[in-house]
Parts: structure tokens; C-alpha cells; sequence
């Protein structure tokens, strides 16, 4: 951990009987530039790029489990789950959250790419 200016600790339990989580963070910034309500603001980010994008690619496009190993064939592969992604968010916009699923998106689309085209080229207005 060299040049670590500080070190803190985060706990966290899922539920009211989860297991407690403890995480150990480092930073190079000294504590006038990262106090601690900075630090649970970014690390309440970190975890929601995680839940957004990371869980998504993981559990309904499956990403962990791929079986391509052609590097060129994986970097295409990411670059269309981030765009369906990146799309489904768009597409969720209005709708209520339990019907606004990437399952939900999924099964909408797959057999549907003339809607997909339709998504691509509307105005995204919010």
C-alpha cells in the first residue's frame, strides 16, 4: 500500500440478519481532500455502477460464463452487451421498475429487432 495517505473501513450487512461485510479501502488523498462523508459518497457510487452495469452483464448476459476466447470475438461481444444495456435503460424511462427488467428487455426484443431499430433512431427525450 505504498503511498497510502489513508485507510478506512467499511461494514456492511444485507438484511437485518445478513453477515456483516467488512471491506478495507486505501486512498491516496489526504483527509482534507477525502472526509468521510466523501469517501461513503464514492463508495456508494462504486456500488451502483456495480449493480447498473456489472450485475446486469453478469447475470442476465451471462458475461463471466462466455465461452468465446477470441480476443476480437470478446471486445464485439462486450461492445453489443453495453450497447443492449445502455439501451435497456433508455427503453425503462416511464415504465414501472418490476416491468423494466434486462429479462423484461430481453424477451421483448429478441425476436422484435425492428423495435430495437425504432429505439435507435427515436429522440431520446427525459
Amino acid at each position: 500500500m505504498a503511498g497510502a495517505l489513508q485507510i478506512a473501513r467499511v461494514d456492511r450487512r444485507i438484511g437485518a440478519r445478513g453477515q456483516l461485510n467488512r471491506t478495507w479501502l486505501a486512498a491516496s488523498r489526504s483527509s482534507r481532500q477525502l472526509d468521510e462523508a466523501e469517501w461513503l459518497r464514492l463508495e456508494q457510487q462504486r456500488w451502483g455502477v456495480e449493480n447498473r452495469t456489472h450485475h446486469t452483464l453478469d447475470a442476465t448476459y451471462r458475461e463471466d460464463q462466455s465461452r468465446v476466447r477470441h480476443s476480437n470475438a470478446t471486445a464485439v461481444l462486450g461492445i453489443f452487451r453495453r450497447l443492449s444495456n445502455a439501451f435497456k435503460h433508455v427503453w425503462a424511462i416511464g415504465r414501472p421498475r418490476r416491468e423494466a427488467t434486462s429479462a423484461d428487455w430481453i424477451e421483448r426484443n429478441v425476436s422484435n429487432r425492428h423495435l430495437i431499430v425504432d429505439l435507435i433512431t427515436r429522440r431520446v427525450t427525459r
